[in-house]
């Protein structure tokens, strides 16, 4: 045994010490971590600010400097120019030189001034040149020169030249020039607070400077910032013109190409990052200070006990009383007692046997826990797969119920429809018609939603910003949960967006919000909240059907009665319903789960009795960008007389088809196989539009046969139908690029729209209304509208006023697009922009006529002629802004004008 003596080791006190140490010094060290990423971060955030206020001051420059050369070219088609009517053209500057803020003149190419503002006209003006008149001349466009000193007023100028051509050469130099403190004076209000703007010209001397401008203007700049500013903008650090530490943004002007620079003091940016630092030195030495304080309590509580439990152990199995040590930790006295009632040899002996006892008892707890959760593993794996596989089945089973169910709904619906326009008078008749149409929209709208449960509806997936969507929402759930229920939407900032079925999606939600209010009876809280989520893999192991990965998550929560957890485990099944009998159908929530499934998402349901409800949907991320919804012309509902090929199993749907088509003017040929119409279409006989539906018998499928059909008929429009599509034209719950899909039950105005948008999507004219059957109100020509404008909100503004019209329309965004489409369609009128980029309105104009002499032509511009064009025929100028009463009579007036055909 060791000899009683002084006892070696760490002492007690500075272990908890150094626990304490490890739980405090972390901490710091973390604060610190984010100390350096804020730094980071405040850094890379005032580079970008720099470069956005060099941006900034680079545009407003440009603009003012395009107005110069505005003015100059306005100048330049000056007709006393032409006339060399010089004193004319001298008033008429004078004019413009108070308009524009600036002095013009007019110099012969050898220098020799004849027109300068600043003098009278007539007075003796010296000869002057500039240093970018051969840059001018010989690239003969506008050039902005670098600063220089005026040979009069002594300061620092720069001026803008255009060389003036009559007859295919130079002739004169028209220039208009101004001091630098003018273009101080513009960019110096919108310099934001602490922020310093230089600007310099091509070779590298100061135009001017937000601060100082006078004493920098005209002088070089700082060679160290020229070099670095190399490119078209950038961010670098260095010493400004007065020696202080600066962060650097720079841009290069469009139209001067000098070097626009912000720059702000270094000292600004280590503000925040000092206090910070501070702060966190001083939470450091607290924390210290604190942690020591609560070490030396710790061992002031255990210390007094341990030292009488260390003399005690010495006499252990000499001890004739129990170990007396006060003390309120429960170890210490489950130690002094068990000191206390064994003797050494005994404890010694008893505690290697309990040693290996415990050891063995530990392993095969172990084996038994391991072995319990294999077991309970495997019965969750068999539970969900037994789900998924109920789940599939009735998916299956409700999307076949589904097909049938609309082919009844359309052969209904149909027959409905064709009655009512043959006794348009019987108001009794069309009011009994009306409710038989309602009964067949509530079948549609549960057939619908048969389908989207069992995965089954084709989606036409858009990638959403489900913020933007929910709010746009929020007028729509008020009007339908009504006062009693009070909503809250929370949108969390850098929301992603998610590819998704929009409308689907809004269903989807209002669905859950409808639930949720049937759940607060009398009223309650609804929030609809929406955020980024991640799923790891150790959820997406336990959740069937999930994929780790990002998400965007919609989480409906209301405050009602609650569900248990029976109730949640058949929450999605169809028809399942805890509402009352004849409340609901049971397939609001069998649709969402479909839904999302189909969109390759996830649902989860949290809720307790009394407790209310959150349902979460998790909806994969897109990196891609946010498609605009666009609203889209139904246009009007109109015939025709083209030849469609009906493709139809089912006796009475094609039918019912036929009988619509017929009454809107069509000839109709009809198959009840794709095999049959394949036959008919290698007969030869003309046809426009293929109809069929995607659901056919026969190893012959829809799919396939639009496939052979547009191999011998290559210009054949084709549009499918049907009211479960399976996979032919549907694959992971998307329609393919480029199908063409009208879902029964469908009416007849839904029908007539659908044909005339595929035809006219592939090009093909309507015919003419004496073609058609008798019309119900006075004819419309229909006429195909090229529409060339660069800018897409106008084009589009425009395409959908012409729509409206009932026009139809064909996009160019440039001048050689539009040329392009001319010459490979049939364009009825021309609608251009002048102001293209690559190609002007009136040259676009020009070459159209060239392909066909009496094109139709719409001028649209802000200017009140189009030069060229002021007496030409078959020509109508629509001045911007104008409203659709406007474009209506333009399209009347150029019309009118235009040759009648044959």
């Amino acid at each position: 045994m060791t000899k009683p003596g002084k006892a070696s080791g760490i002492p007690a006190r500075l272990v908890i010490l150094s626990l304490v140490a490890v739980i405090v010094i972390p901490g710091i060290a973390f604060a610190g971590l984010l100390l350096q990423r804020f730094a980071q971060s405040e850094t890379e955030r005032y580079r970008q600010e720099a470069r956005e206020v060099a941006s900034a001051a680079a545009s407003i420059l440009d603009r003012y400097l395009g107005g110069w050369q505005t003015t100059l070219q306005t100048l330049a088609t000056s007709e006393n120019l032409r006339t060399r009517n010089f004193e004319a053209f001298y008033r008429q500057a004078t004019l413009v030189k108070h308009f524009a803020g600036a002095e013009i003149g007019l110099r012969r190419l050898d220098g020799e001034q004849i027109v300068n503002t600043r003098f009278p006209f007539g007075a003796q003006l010296p000869t002057y040149q500039f240093d970018v008149d051969g840059e001018a001349i010989s690239a003969r466009k506008p050039v902005i020169s670098n600063v220089f000193i005026g040979a009069q007023t002594h300061e620092p100028l720069v001026t803008m030249i255009i060389p003036l051509e009559f007859d295919g050469r130079p002739e004169f130099l028209l220039h208009i020039s101004t001091d630098t403190q003018r273009l101080h004076d513009v960019l110096k209000p919108v310099i934001p607070a602490n922020w310093l703007v230089a600007v310099g010209d091509r070779r590298g001397q100061f135009v001017t400077r937000s601060e100082d401008h006078a004493a920098y203007s005209g002088k070089p700049g700082v060679p160290a910032f020229l070099e670095k500013a190399v490119g078209p903008s950038g961010n670098f650090e260095g010493r400004s013109a007065k020696g202080e530490p600066v962060l650097v943004g720079y841009v290069r002007s469009d139209l001067a190409d000098w070097l626009v620079a912000a720059s702000i003091h270094q000292s600004i940016i280590a503000q925040p990052l000092s206090t910070a630092l501070l702060s966190l030195v001083a939470f450091g030495l607290a924390a210290l200070v604190i942690a020591s304080l609560i070490a030396l309590w710790l061992w002031r509580l255990i210390g007094s006990p341990l030292a009488i439990l260390t003399e005690a152990s010495g006499r252990l199995g000499r001890l004739e009383a129990p170990i007396t040590a006060p003390t309120r930790l429960r170890e210490f006295v489950a130690l002094r007692d068990s000191l206390s009632a064994a003797s050494e040899q005994i404890r010694l002996d008893s505690a290697a046997l309990e040693e290996r006892v415990a050891a063995r008892t530990r392993e095969l707890a172990e084996s038994n826990a391991q072995l319990a959760a294999e077991i309970g593993q495997r019965a969750k794996i068999e539970t969900m797969l037994v789900q998924a596989q109920k789940m599939e089945a009735i998916g299956n089973l409700t999307g076949g119920v589904a097909h049938d169910f609309n082919n009844l709904l359309q052969v209904i619906g149909g027959n409905l429809q064709l009655l009512a326009r043959e006794i348009p008078d019987n108001d009794k008749a069309q009011a009994r018609i009306e409710k038989a149409m309602a009964g067949v929209a509530r079948g549609s709208h549960l057939a619908s939603q048969l389908l989207a449960f069992g995965r089954r509806q084709p989606l036409e997936p858009k990638v959403v910003n489900v913020g933007r969507l929910i709010r746009g929402m929020d007028d729509l759930l008020r009007r339908t949960l009504g006062e009693a229920v009070e909503i809250e939407t929370i949108i969390a900032g850098g929301l992603w967006n998610t590819l998704v079925d929009p409308a689907n999606l809004e269903n989807a939600i209002l669905n859950l919000a409808i639930n949720s209010r049937d759940a607060m009876a009398g009223g309650g809280r609804l929030t609809v909240e929406a955020g980024n989520a991640f799923l790891d893999d150790a959820y997406a192991a336990g959740h069937a059907d999930v994929n780790a990965g990002q998400y965007v998550q919609i989480a409906v929560s209301d405050t009602g009665s609650g569900m248990t957890r029976e109730v949640i485990e058949q929450v999605f099944e169809p028809f399942f319903s805890t509402k009352p009998e004849g409340k609901g159908t049971g397939l609001g929530l069998s649709m969402v789960y479909g839904f999302v499934k189909q969109s390759g998402g996830h649902v989860k349901v949290y809720s307790e009795p009394g407790q209310g409800t959150t349902l979460k949907l998790y909806l994969p991320r897109s990196a891609q960008a946010e498609d605009i919804p666009v609203e889209v012309d139904t246009g009007p509902v109109v015939g025709g007389s083209e030849t469609i090929l009906v493709v139809e199993d089912d006796d009475a749907v094609r039918d019912t088809v036929i009988a619509l088509l017929d009454g809107l003017g069509y000839d109709v040929l009809k198959a009840p196989d794709a095999q049959s119409a394949l036959v008919v279409v290698e007969s030869g006989v003309a046809i426009d539009l293929l109809f069929t539906d995607v659901v056919m018998p026969g190893p012959l499928k829809s799919a396939e046969l639009a496939r052979k059909a547009r191999e011998r008929l290559p210009q054949l429009s084709v549009l499918f139908t049907s009211g479960y599509t399976e996979n032919s034209i549907v694959h992971g719950g998307r329609l393919d690029a480029g199908v063409n899909l009208l879902s029964k039950p469908y009416a007849h105005d839904a029908l007539a729209r659908k044909i005339r948008q595929v035809l006219a999507r592939d090009g093909k004219m309507p015919k003419s209304e004496a073609a058609r059957p008798e019309a119900a109100g006075p004819a419309q020509t229909i006429y195909t509208v090229l529409v060339c404008e660069d800018e897409a909100l106008i084009r589009l503004d425009t395409v959908d006023l012409l729509q409206e019209l009932g026009h139809i329309t064909v996009e160019a965004e440039n001048g050689l697009q539009a040329l392009a489409l001319l010459a490979n369609r049939n364009i009825d009128i021309l609608m251009t922009d002048v102001g293209l980029p690559d190609l002007r309105g009136d040259e676009l104009a020009r070459r159209a006529r060239q392909i066909r002499p009496d094109q139709p032509v719409v001028f649209v511009t802000g200017h009140g002629e189009v030069p060229g064009f002021e007496d030409e025929p078959y020509t109508v100028l629509l001045k911007k802004p104008y409203a659709f009463e406007a474009l209506e009579r333009a399209i009347a007036a150029v019309t009118a004008m235009a040759p009648a055909e044959g």
